[in-house]
């Protein structure tokens, strides 16, 4: 027999807290939603000619993956830039590391049906995604801290 067993207000918030934090901590929230909008919008461009429906799919997909891909991403890219050791070594990781994740899981994404132009749906990934690591692992680096973790 199963005991139910009731939970304070105190307890039920403190839960819900510990939740909300454990995903703050894996995911960089404001970078997968800047992000996720930036891609979505260039990719249902890439897939206007295809229709609305086609390109508003394409988007989406976008959009979802780049949220929580992109958050989780950009929290590996920040820990990497962050790691103990060479300067050199710590950025390159920061960078190259990030790219082939993103690049790889894009082109995965798109390739399934869905996208009219997964190759081309890839291609801003490929070209914006290692300059905005490089320069969000520079500054990281540089300042020891993320530019939503500023008080």
């Amino acid at each position: 027999m199963r005991e139910v067993v009731q939970v304070g207000a105190g307890e039920a918030e403190a839960r819900e807290t510990n939740w909300l934090v454990r995903w703050r901590a894996m995911l960089d929230v404001r970078s997968g939603l800047v992000g996720g909008g930036l891609l979505a919008a260039i990719v249902w461009w890439i897939n206007a000619s295809h229709g609305v429906l086609p390109a508003s799919t394409a988007a989406l997909k976008q959009f979802v993956y780049t949220f929580f891909m992109g958050a989780l991403v950009m929290r590996l890219c920040t820990r990497l830039a962050l790691r103990d050791g060479s300067k050199g070594l710590a950025l390159s990781l920061a960078v190259l590391v990030p790219s082939l994740v993103t690049v790889g899981s894009t082109l995965a994404v798109h390739s399934v049906r869905g996208t009219p132009e997964p190759l081309l749906s890839t291609l801003p990934a490929a070209i914006l995604s290692p300059l905005g690591f490089a320069v969000w692992a520079r500054r990281v680096r540089r300042t020891g801290h993320t530019l939503w973790e500023r008080a």
